[in-house]
């Protein structure tokens, strides 16, 4: 008699933001919400979701808690966004340069840059009301 095994995946994606973070190589304490991350906890969070277009992208990524971000789903940003958090969030990139290798090449991320391209997403979505 066969078996049939279902198998599942977790829900999921990758980028270079939660990798870092995972390897201890940014120290991020607090999410884009506020709440405290840790690598359990963690997971990256499309400021324009995912189902509606939004890539996943540095510039459409914000690191945030699992339990956070599926409480927002795809809710506009609008709806969950506190100026006051973000920038607390945002505050912990600057002037962080962390070296990286993907795939034999080697890179950098900014932290000052991801704050210009971060905010500007943020800017335009509130703009939009999305």
């Amino acid at each position: 008699m066969k078996i049939n095994k279902l198998v599942t995946y977790p829900f999921g994606y990758s980028n270079i933001l939660k990798t870092l973070y995972q390897q201890d190589k940014l120290p991020i304490e607090k999410g884009f919400y506020g709440e405290k991350l840790t690598k359990d906890t963690v997971s990256l969070e499309h400021l324009k979701p995912h189902s509606q277009g939004g890539k996943t992208k540095l510039n459409n990524l914000v690191l945030a808690d699992k339990f956070k971000n599926n409480q927002r789903s795809n809710k506009p940003l609008k709806e969950f966004f506190d100026p006051k958090k973000a920038k607390e969030y945002l505050d912990q990139f600057v002037n962080l340069i962390v070296p990286y290798n993907e795939k034999g090449v080697k890179k950098v991320f900014d932290g000052n840059k991801y704050i210009q391209e971060v905010t500007e997403t943020i800017t335009n979505l509130l703009k939009n009301n999305k």
